[in-house]
């Protein structure tokens, strides 16, 4: 399992699971990414419902 940086959000990858949880570096859970491609769409995503502050 590694934990990785997105700016302000965390992503996990386990290779024994096809999706990413992503969260924000204060806690709050974004959701679940398909694949690692999806993260930045899923971010995105995240970031035009809640207004950008992570």
């Amino acid at each position: 399992m590694v934990m990785d940086r997105y700016g302000d959000y965390c992503v996990i990858f386990d290779a024994d699971r096809d999706l990413v949880p992503v969260f924000t570096t204060l806690g709050q859970w974004v959701g679940e990414a398909d694949n690692p491609e999806s993260i930045a769409t899923l971010i995105d995503i995240y970031e035009r419902v809640n207004g950008g502050d992570a």
